[in-house]
């Protein structure tokens, strides 16, 4: 297969990804908030569905690492058939609270759980010699996730929010399309694997990296403050005067700052280490974190978001080099696994403590908390990534 025509595909699969994850997540608060769930009710479905997607993602990555029964393809293709289901029945015009409730949760662990298995994908062909440019893909994810929130923001209040699953399903359709065309060859690499050892259960994983766990931690610490502000963006700006369309902008500045730094990190990450590109994000992440405490207005809103390029936009493809360099070819899955399992883990504590503290404080309590939250993070990161044996 053509390197070029590889990466064009690998770009679609992140692109119709971050399409759907927008859709999903990104405007649950939305969605939910129209169909006459308040903040608490939104933070707590999204919290059970990220505590199930927590459990999902490490038990869906050991099975994609054994080589067994189920391959990194059919485990992808299966939960996106789950999330396209789940975003075709939001259509039905009329369901009651518990199916909303049900359908959402399940479309949210979905999208949750594909994560590990879509950086995987890349993985898979970069450890085989392909020159698979992550970081290119994954900038293009980053666009396709402003043009969706910029486009959702749009409609959203003008032709209603059945726009949200609408959109959810025509993304799923292509992710579907673009992942039954990969050929992800189970004995691929049987020679590299059998040659590094029997693969690791998760503690005798973090036994062996003692300080990736201490990363883990940090992580879910950093997407406690990153679920709260793209769970409750919406609150955000009405609390300073916008609506919809507002927060459409705003979050579409975040994904579009993150375009440079993606798309020239397979050049950055050659002159400096992945380790040290994360405590850098992190310190990044803590000052926009304290930054948005401050924010009076829309605007200031817009430029706090542009944070995201050096926060954001650098942890995602140094986490998935950083971990990938790190472990074993037959623990590699699980290494993303388990990032993408921290990432949740602050999602269910980010949703929960998010909502109920809009509803029972206010916005600015929940920024503050956010905050509290990532220095906490970025003091982690520097203890996680200081002195880790990596691979060159």
């Amino acid at each position: 297969m053509g390197t070029k025509f590889l990466n064009i595909r690998y770009v679609l699969m992140q692109a119709s990804y971050w399409g759907i994850f927008c859709s999903i997540n990104g405007y649950a608060a939305v969605y939910l908030d129209g169909k006459g769930f308040t903040a608490g009710q939104t933070g707590t479905v999204l919290a059970l569905a990220n505590i199930i997607a927590a459990f999902l993602q490490p038990v869906a990555a050991a099975k994609a690492d054994k080589q067994g029964r189920f391959s990194l393809k059919e485990i992808t293709l299966t939960l996106g058939i789950v999330g396209i289901v789940s975003a075709i029945l939001l259509c039905v015009p009329g369901l009651p609270f518990a199916a909303l409730c049900l359908l959402f949760g399940l479309g949210s662990i979905a999208i949750q759980s594909l994560q590990p298995m879509v950086n995987a994908v890349s993985m898979y062909y970069l450890n085989r010699g392909e020159r698979m440019n992550y970081g290119l893909a994954r900038g293009f994810g980053s666009v396709t996730y402003a043009l969706v929130s910029y486009l959702l923001g749009f409609l959203a209040g003008r032709v209603g929010i059945l726009v949200i699953p609408v959109l959810a399903a025509g993304c799923y359709l292509l992710f579907l399309l673009i992942t039954a065309s990969f050929s992800l060859k189970q004995d691929a690499g049987k020679e590299e694997s059998a040659a590094a050892g029997k693969p690791l259960t998760y503690p005798e994983l973090l036994k062996r990296y003692r300080r990736f766990g201490v990363l883990l931690v940090g992580i879910a610490f950093m997407f406690i403050f990153h679920f709260m502000t793209n769970t409750y963006m919406f609150q955000m700006v009405q609390a300073v005067g916008g609506d919809s369309s507002h927060m459409g902008v705003a979050v579409c500045v975040a994904a579009l700052s993150e375009l440079p730094v993606m798309f020239l990190f397979g050049r950055i990450v050659k002159r400096i280490p992945a380790g040290k590109l994360l405590r850098f994000a992190a310190v990044l992440w803590a000052v926009k974190a304290v930054a948005f405490c401050f924010c009076t207005n829309v605007t200031a809103i817009y430029a706090v978001q542009l944070l995201q390029m050096v926060s954001y936009g650098l942890y995602i493809p140094a986490s998935v080099y950083y971990a990938n360099q790190l472990m074993e070819e037959e623990n590699k899955v699980k290494g993303q696994a388990l990032a993408t399992m921290a990432f949740s883990v602050g999602s269910v504590f980010g949703s929960l403590l998010g909502g109920k503290l809009i509803d029972w404080y206010g916005v600015r309590a929940m920024l503050a908390a956010g905050a509290a939250c990532t220095v906490i993070g970025a003091v982690l990161f520097f203890i996680g990534t200081a002195e880790e044996s990596i691979k060159s």
